[in-house]
């Protein structure tokens, strides 16, 4: 009899696999796909650092990826940029997050928690769940890799099945952010010259801004392996197609990608004698959640739950995060009787202050006329608690700290929006020289693996 089965063997499922397991849980992860498979979500966040530890992969990680030591947003003239460099905030070796490629990352996840003892099934669709049996347990009906339909039992499910939301679909609970109405086009390259902050793993944020609320991706993946890509508003994108296509432009998608790039004088440069190495994937209807998240015998977790943007990279932590709390959660409830979801509720009050205050951290990046972070260094009188100034409230957000500070955060945000703390902060930060910074000044040769 399994304990737990668990839906998709992504970031969330193989990190909830692994923790249970590690509880001496019997656990069945059931995937759709072959690994490796590619995936959008290529940076991480400093505060991953310790669910790395707890799996035991810190030094496979070290010796796999490309070392992130902070963010640079540039605005999208290419002359404002600021430079967020975890060390001025994170003392300890967790300041060097990573930039990873997914298909080895996901990899890498799955295989560990086949290391634990999780039994990881691939190429195999769920395709039904029955929540509602007599006896309590859950039947989860799928279709292997033989093509034969199979039936598996177990005392709790877990969906951490990504984009897909099996759960959510299927029981008609998924709703969208309908602000948050966009589109990713993205792709890797070869042949770019390292620069502007590549050379040392920094991740680059270029703003797009006006009608297309949007913005530029690029991450070092490799010496010679870019990730890039462009967020862009369904209403801009609407109007761009049927200019496209009055122009008699067979590919219009990659046309609306190369034009996007190319009005970025930064990206224009870099990518001049680049070669795009894979295929352009497109990535919509991305912004979502689900309404109820758990209940006696279920639980979501992951992109599978919510996903709201990818403009700060808080998804992979989030899942991971979240797939941590959520397990051990299922952990308790399984040895408390029937109806006891207090174990259940505990994680998700975290786990559902950290996407509020995410989300409100996006929808401060996206409003006009407010502080873009290419613009924002230091503002002295904005204090609280601990933290020194507005640059350092930044920093950790920037890094992931959103699961025990959520509202603390949340009032700095708001704050930020006052129109006489925004007049404080132009005269404060905007004439400032060290909003031009452009590096970490991390050695090249200490964070690419060797």
């Amino acid at each position: 009899m399994n304990d737990v089965i668990i839906i998709g063997g992504g970031p969330a499922g193989s990190t909830a696999a692994a923790f249970l397991a590690m509880k001496g849980r019997q656990v069945l992860l059931l995937e759709k796909e072959k690994f490796p498979r590619d995936h959008v979500g290529e940076s991480l966040l400093p505060f991953c650092y310790k669910l790395f530890d707890q799996l035991g992969l810190l030094d496979q990680m070290k010796a796999s990826f490309v070392r992130k030591p902070g963010v640079r947003f540039i605005d999208k003239e290419g002359v404002a940029s600021t430079t967020w460099c975890f060390n001025h905030v994170i003392h300890d070796p967790s300041y060097l997050s990573f930039q990873v490629l997914r298909s080895e990352f996901d990899q890498m996840l799955l295989n560990n928690a086949r290391r634990f003892g999780a039994v990881a099934i691939e190429e195999t669709r769920v395709d039904a769940v029955n929540l509602e049996r007599p006896d309590g347990l859950v039947e989860v009906r799928a279709v292997g890799p033989d093509g034969k339909r199979q039936s598996h039992l177990a005392r709790f499910v877990l969906d951490g099945s990504g984009r897909n939301a099996f759960l959510a679909s299927s029981r008609g609970i998924r709703k969208k952010f309908a602000e948050l109405d966009r589109t990713a086009l993205w792709s890797h390259y070869s042949g770019a010259e390292l620069i502007g902050g590549l050379e040392e793993g920094l991740s680059l944020i270029i703003y797009l801004g006006g009608e297309k609320k949007g913005w530029l991706w690029i991450f070092p993946l490799g010496l010679d392996r870019l990730t890039v890509g462009v967020v862009l508003n369904n209403e801009y994108i609407r109007s761009q197609r049927a200019k496209f296509e009055a122009e008699g432009v067979e590919d219009w998608k990659q046309a609306l990608y190369e034009q996007e790039l190319s009005y970025s004088p930064f990206a224009g440069r870099l990518l001049a004698e680049a070669r795009m190495i894979q295929p352009l994937v497109i990535e919509g209807d991305y912004s979502y959640y689900s309404e109820t998240k758990y209940g006696e015998n279920f639980a979501i977790v992951g992109d599978a739950a919510t996903f709201i943007d990818p403009i700060f990279s808080s998804g992979i932590y989030l899942a991971m995060n979240g797939a941590w709390l959520v397990s051990e959660g299922i952990h308790q409830k399984l040895d408390l009787e029937r109806g006891a979801l207090e174990p259940l509720e505990a994680a998700y009050r975290k786990i559902e202050g950290a996407y509020k205050m995410v989300f409100k951290l996006i929808q401060f990046f996206y409003t006009p006329n407010v502080i873009n972070f290419a613009q924002m260094e230091s503002a002295s009188e904005l204090v609280y608690q601990e933290h020194q100034n507005a640059m350092a409230v930044g920093h950790y957000l920037l890094a992931g700290d959103f699961f025990d500070r959520y509202d603390d955060y949340g009032k700095v945000i708001d704050l930020l929006r006052q129109p006489r703390v925004y007049e404080l902060y132009k005269q404060l930060v905007l004439t400032r020289p060290t909003l031009q910074a452009t590096s970490c000044h991390a050695n090249m040769a200490d964070m690419f693996p060797k």
